[in-house]
């Protein structure tokens, strides 16, 4: 990306450091470094890091507080959210950084949206949203980066469940994920030493309190209240992604009951024929509802931040998620919010409601693969509280990998992603059961109700009209019989006072947007700053592909290679759209030595 690399370290671990960020030219504006004890220090990495730090707190990003029915922006937007704060709980995209002479904290927005890994070595610990960087940091100490074979195998299966990451283990045996819901925490004993901490994700949606109706309407509240307020903001253009589906209609249903929709700027893409019918649905709702439809830009001219695509790709979502995006670092409106209905898998799932073996159930892959995803899978579900044998581990892993990495590529070029389904209270929505029994009893067989029923609810809260119009793909129209009687039960439509003006805390433009230097520079030197075209891509990969050692993986990657081939070649198709295999292979570079 790199939008942040934190490194504590002693005075010689420093010194190498230093030289490391001097050999990539890394400039003083993207370098602070605070004294924490006699011996250590810190050094933290990124863009105009000055104005995301006040005192000992660097904060960089948007925080996303439904319960205070806040969104700050900002270092100082975080330190004016009210007190006492869950910390872990507060979702957005952001990296916070907290330290005194006893310890330096790390904290990421509750459902992982932006990435947080960690490494050690003698005399430092470092963590960032780079796995790339981390590698390159560990080469400058002279410490060994292995190839991880159980993630690189189960990362070698074709389909939504193994294209991001899946567990703690990354693609390098020595660099570890934190998951979401929790933090980083670097002691300052006689020893430094860091270990994750707070309380895993699953059990706060497992066990967490929510009443669903109460939820239901305060979730629908901070919908049409954010967008009221995101929507006047002086000299920001904030654009709503509008598909043909329920989750992106639920951000127009909150912007029409909150009146904001003439602040608003509503796209729909229509690059690929795939995109046709939603397209479709959404020019639809433009003349429905009055609202003009992939309008052009008013909030400035477009910035091109000059930095490679594909390096910027390499230095954020390499190994992270498979999609390879940005496609360009031509910023069309520099000042911009985007809103998304991304997020809402958090509330309705993604992956059939099932356990781990329903997850695998009728996969043909090869058995060492096979092996492989089920225990990464099964890695991954722990390490976030959850139990693989339960009714609905597949949604749970889901809400803490997926989730969040699903539409974050933007955070390599701007900070400032607005998803405003992804809120705790819906995730324990989406989770209670409906058997009426203990939370944890026989959760194997637990039944749960309706999922999309909670989204077509937060429809009929905000706009009726808006529910009852079309949506992409057939069955999936509202009855208004149906939604009138649940629109009952929940209380009826959302009054003024639960729709009004969320608090805006801080300014956007306190939260710098684009990457550090150092990510381009390392990306560059290790043979990403190609071109994004099919030839580039397929050339650059093969030097990666017979760097991997172990002759199960080079044989399984060999595999995605050729699918990649056919994707770009036969296929014809860009790279941005030639699915997983495409960003898998280049991203083998990263072994290639």
């Amino acid at each position: 990306m790199v939008n942040s690399l934190v490194v504590v370290h002693d005075r010689s671990a420093g010194r190498t450091l230093g030289g490391w960020l001097d050999a990539h030219a890394s400039p003083a504006s993207e370098r602070r470094t605070v004294e924490l004890d006699r011996r250590r220090s810190l050094t933290i990495v990124s863009r105009d890091v000055d104005r995301s730090v006040r005192g000992g707190t660097y904060f960089r990003g948007t925080a996303l507080s439904p319960e205070h029915r806040a969104i700050a922006f900002g270092v100082d937007g975080w330190l004016q959210l009210p007190r006492p704060l869950d910390e872990h709980g507060v979702a957005g995209e952001f990296l916070l950084v907290a330290w005194d002479r006893h310890r330096v904290r790390l904290r990421h927005d509750a459902f992982g949206s932006a990435a947080l890994m960690h490494t050690a070595g003698p005399g430092f610990v470092a963590a960032s949203d780079s796995l790339l960087v981390l590698d390159d940091l560990r080469r400058a100490f002279g410490l060994r980066s292995t190839p991880h074979r159980e993630a690189l195998l189960a990362r070698s299966v074709l389909n939504s469940v193994a294209a991001q990451q899946l567990s703690p283990g990354t693609l390098i045996r020595e660099i570890e994920w934190v998951p979401a819901g929790q933090g980083l925490e670097i002691r300052l004993g006689l020893r430094t030493s860091a270990r994750v901490d707070g309380e895993p994700l699953a059990e706060r949606i497992v066990d967490g309190d929510a009443e669903p109706e109460r939820a239901l309407r305060s979730a629908a509240g901070f919908v049409a209240g954010a967008t009221a307020a995101l929507a006047e903001i002086p000299g920001w253009w904030t654009d709503l992604q509008l598909s043909g589906g329920y989750d992106s209609r639920v951000i127009l249903a909150g912007a029409l009951r909150s009146g904001a929709i003439e602040g608003i700027h509503v796209s729909s893409s229509s690059t690929v024929a795939a995109q046709a019918e939603d397209h479709r649905i959404a020019t639809l709702l433009a003349e429905r509802f009055g609202f003009p439809l992939n309008e052009q830009p008013a909030a400035g001219e477009p910035l091109d931040l000059g930095v490679n695509p594909v390096a910027i790709w390499a230095a954020s979502l390499l190994g992270i998620y498979d999609r390879l995006m940005p496609w360009t670092s031509v910023r069309k409106a520099p000042r911009e919010l985007t809103l998304t209905g991304l997020g809402a898998g958090v509330l309705k799932g993604g992956w059939g409601w099932t356990d781990l073996e329903g997850m695998l159930a009728g996969l043909e892959v090869e058995p060492a693969v096979l092996a492989a995803l089920r225990a990464q899978l099964a890695e991954g579900m722990r390490a976030i509280g959850a139990d693989p044998a339960w009714s609905d581990a597949s949604e749970l892993h889901y809400a803490g990998y997926r989730n969040g990495l699903h539409g974050a590529g933007h955070i390599a070029l701007h900070m400032t992603g607005v998803r405003l389904l992804q809120q705790l209270p819906l995730a324990i929505v989406g989770h209670r059961r409906s058997d009426d029994r203990p939370p944890r009893q026989d959760r194997a067989s637990a039944a749960f109700d309706d999922r999309v029923r909670g989204i077509t609810d937060l429809l009929a809260l905000l706009h009726r009209e808006a529910a009852l119009m079309p949506f992409e793909g057939a069955g999936r129209s509202l009855d208004a019989a149906s939604l009138d009687r649940r629109l009952a039960a929940l209380g009826g439509p959302l009054d003024d006072a639960e729709a009004a003006p969320a608090r805006l805390l801080g300014s956007p433009d306190d939260v710098p947007a684009g990457p550090a230097a150092l990510g381009d520079a390392v990306a560059a030197r290790r043979g990403f700053d190609i071109e994004l075209t099919p030839d580039a891509i397929l050339a650059a990969a093969e030097p990666g592909l017979e760097a991997i050692d172990d002759a199960v993986v080079r044989e399984a990657y060999r595999a995605q290679l050729a699918h990649a081939r056919w994707k770009l070649i036969t296929k014809g198709l860009p790279p941005q759209h030639a699915g997983y295999s495409t960003p898998r292979s280049l991203g083998l570079l990263l072994f290639a030595r």
